[in-house]
Parts: structure tokens; sequence; C-alpha cells
């Protein structure tokens, strides 16, 4: 009995470990993902706690409460798990072949660990539930598995305690520093495999900014694609009457549409990863091509940033965003053309990596009014960012009451999709609606079909008249 209670403990342990190393190793790489901006979709897990907003990972991976030393705690939480399965082997090596003074010695590296995962699992679940109020699927999972691996630490030194201690006993004082010099290796090997990691995720996301910054006229002609969707169809529920569109002080107005001509409306946070990479991919070169008046559409963009600091109607916390919105406020109020132009600086930076000085950029780029206008922004609490806040707040609830998917989610053959990926809803950024009072032209009810593709523009280009 005492040996299958043995190889239980060994097969729970490197279960354990094993599947947390992928649980970091995917938060790690969810992470990177955000950080530079990548738009692989938001994951499944991600979206079923994000009760709207989209992406519960987000908030809590970019944010910097959730760096040790400057690096990710998803990627400690990757190391440290993945030192903990690789001593695990050894330490079912060493019982298996009876080397006991070997295993006693790589058991005090793994309580090492178990306390390491305890101290995490506490100080970021306080900080992911109440700092930042936010359910990160991910982030659950993994303090699930630090307290699994942390309670089968504690069987495992309740089933092989009294013989450790013996061992401790016979061998004297020389056994502390025997047990110091296990435990010191471990530690140094998982300090330089975070360390390095961390590494190796700062150099991928410089080669990707140095390919997007070479890259730009390849860009543009992905974006030329998305512009000749075929699509003549246009969704019922994407249109909106013309006396909801956005007012002139809550919107940045690209271009007014012409006679009989629809307006598009976007809801975006310019730190939004999501948002950076759909203005980088099509949304840069179609605002041009409105403001150029070429198509006579009428596009306006609504700013929603993820911050309670400027956003009172957001319910969680982000990493300030706040100032990188409103310096894109503030130079739209010097030109559309400066707005554009800082939003391709804005965007053209890794998404953690901003560092750029902004005000500097206002007074060069759009003149000392708009670097003015920044400051006075930041100074009195963001009045202009509020306005822009409660204009697309009014949108949401219009939406919601329009469909009511909106509010419970579309079924799909008996599973609801979460509301927050239904881009006509306004609950995720970004979001696109089309306003127009001419009435939508009859056709299938596509939405199912809408809510599971990556593209929306086969929707949006019939609304458009494309």
């Amino acid at each position: 009995m005492s040996r299958i209670v043995e190889y239980l403990l060994i097969f729970a342990m490197v279960l354990v470990t094993g599947l947390g190393t992928g649980l970091g190793l995917s938060a790690a790489q969810r992470h990177h993902e955000l950080a530079v901006g990548l738009d692989t979709g938001v994951p499944s897990s991600c979206a079923a706690l994000a009760k709207g907003t989209g992406d519960s990972c987000k908030s809590a991976l970019t944010s910097d409460s959730g760096k040790v030393l400057g690096v990710p705690i998803a990627v400690w939480g990757m190391a440290t798990m993945g030192i903990a399965a690789a001593t695990s082997l050894v330490f079912a090596g060493a019982l298996a072949a009876g080397a006991w003074t070997m295993a006693a010695h790589v058991f005090s590296l793994l309580l090492l660990l178990a306390f390491i995962n305890l101290g995490g699992t506490l100080a970021y679940l306080y900080i992911g539930l109440v700092q930042l109020q936010t359910k990160c699927t991910l982030c659950l999972a993994m303090h699930t598995a630090n307290a699994a691996y942390c309670l089968i630490i504690g069987l495992t030194w309740s089933h092989f305690g009294d013989r450790f201690r013996e061992f401790a006993r016979a061998h004297g004082r020389g056994w502390k520093r025997q047990v110091g010099a296990t435990v010191a290796l471990g530690v140094g090997f998982w300090f330089i495999s975070s360390v390095g990691a961390d590494f190796y995720y700062s150099a991928q996301a410089a080669q990707l900014h140095t390919k997007r910054q070479q890259g730009k006229a390849l860009i543009q002609n992905r974006g030329e694609v998305m512009l000749a969707c075929p699509a003549k169809e246009c969704l019922p529920s994407l249109n909106l009457p013309g006396a909801d569109l956005p007012a002139d002080d809550a919107s940045l107005v690209v271009a007014t549409a012409k006679p009989g001509k629809a307006t598009l409306v976007e809801m975006l946070d310019v730190s939004c990863p999501h948002c950076r990479h759909d203005y980088k991919e099509k949304m840069s070169l179609l605002y041009r091509r409105y403001l150029a008046g070429a198509e006579g559409v009428g596009a306006r963009m609504v700013l929603w940033p993820a911050s309670a600091e400027c956003n009172p109607r957001y319910g969680g916390q982000h990493e300030p965003n706040c100032q990188a919105n409103a310096a894109l406020l503030c130079a739209w109020r010097a030109s559309p053309a400066a707005g554009l132009a800082y939003l391709d600086e804005e965007v053209s930076h890794a998404h953690e990596q901003v560092t750029f000085d902004r005000a500097k950029w206002l007074s060069d780029f759009a003149g000392p009014p708009a670097a003015a206008c920044l400051q006075a922004e930041t100074k009195a609490g963001f009045p202009g960012l509020k306005k822009h806040v409660e204009a697309g707040f009014r949108l949401r609830e219009r939406a919601q009451a329009k469909n009511s998917e909106c509010r419970t989610g579309l079924d799909a053959g008996g599973k609801a999709i979460d509301p927050g990926l239904l881009f006509w809803c306004f609950t995720g950024t970004p979001s696109y609606a089309v306003f127009q009072d001419a009435p939508p032209a009859p056709g299938p009810d596509r939405r199912l079909q809408a809510a599971q593709t990556h593209d929306r523009w086969p929707f949006l280009a019939g609304c458009l008249g494309k």
C-alpha cells in the first residue's frame, strides 16, 4: 500500500507541475501577443469570464502590477513550474534508485518552490480580484495548479518526512550545507530561466517592431484586399438610425457623409491591442480615403479608454492609458490629419514599449496648442475623454435595447456565444456600427456567421455600399 501511495504522489506531482508549466507558457505567450499588439483572437477561455469586455486576461497580463523586476509574473510562473517539473522527475528517479540522500536534498528544493508558489498565488489573487477587479481565466487556472502543487508537496512531506529527518540526523551539520547547495543551484536555474525567457520575448517584440516599421507597404496592400471585399448584404443589426450618431464634440470626425451615404462609427481604445491591429491592417488606409472624401462615406471614432481614471463607466482597472487616448483627442483637435499621424506613431511601437514623449510629439507635429490641450486634459481629469465615454455608453445601451443577443449572447446550437465577441453590440473594442436612415436591405439573418467569423468586413462592406 505504501508503494502505491508513493507512485500516486509522484504521478500527481509530475502531472500538476507539467500542467502548470503549460499554463504558464500559455499565459506568457498571451502576454507577448498583447505586448506587441498581435491580434490572434481572444482565447475562448479568456472570453468566457470577460462578461462583455472581450478578454478577461488582458487587464491582468498587461498590468504593471503583474511584473516582478520587470519580468511578467506569467514568465515567473512558467519557470517555477518548469523547474518543479524537472525536479519532480529527478526526485522520482532518486526514489526509484533508492538514493534517499539525493531524494531528500531534491525535495528541499521542491519545498522551497511550494512556498514561492503559495506566496505568489496569495499575492496575485489579491491583485487580480481586488485591485484589478478582473477574473483572468489563465491566472485563476495557474493559481489552482499552484494550490494543488502545494497540497501534493504537503502530502509528500507527510509520507516521507520521518525518513528525511532520519537522514538529516545521520549526516550531522554537513546536511545543511548540502541542502543549501541544492537549493541554491535550483534557485539559480529558476532565476536564469525566468530572465532568459523574458529576454527571448523582448527580442521577439523588437523584431516584430522592426518588421512593422519596414513593412508599411505590406500593411497597406493587405488593407486594399480588405477594402475590396465582395460582400453585398448588410446585417440589419449593424444599422442604427442617424439620430443616434454621436455628437461632434463626443467623437473624432474623420469625414461627414454625403447625402444618402452611411456613416461608419468605430469605438476604440488606443491602448487596446485589437484596436491597434485593426488600425494597422486596414483602418489607417480607409480613414485616409474617407478623409479625402472620394468615397462619400462618413466616418467617426468614439474613444473608450479601459481605465477607471478617465472612464467612469469602466468597472475594472487597466494599465494607465488615459494619456494615450487624450493625446489622440488633442491631436485631432489640431486637425484630423494630425490625429491620424499621431495614431501612426502610437501603433508603430510595441504595446508595452510606448515610451515616446507624447507632449513633445504633439508640440512638434500638431503645434504647441495640442501639447497644451494634453496638459489641460490631464490636470482637469480628462473631461474631453469622458464626453466620448458617455457617448459610447449610450451607443451600448441602444444596441442592447435593439438586439437581445447583446444582453444574453447568441445561441449557437445550444451554446451561448459571449456578447463581447459580437462586434455590433459595442461591448468590446474595436466595435463598429453603421448609421443611416435608409431601411436595411432585406436578406438572410447571418448574425451567427458574423459572430463566428474573424473578419468583420464582409458584413460591414455591404452597409457602406462596397
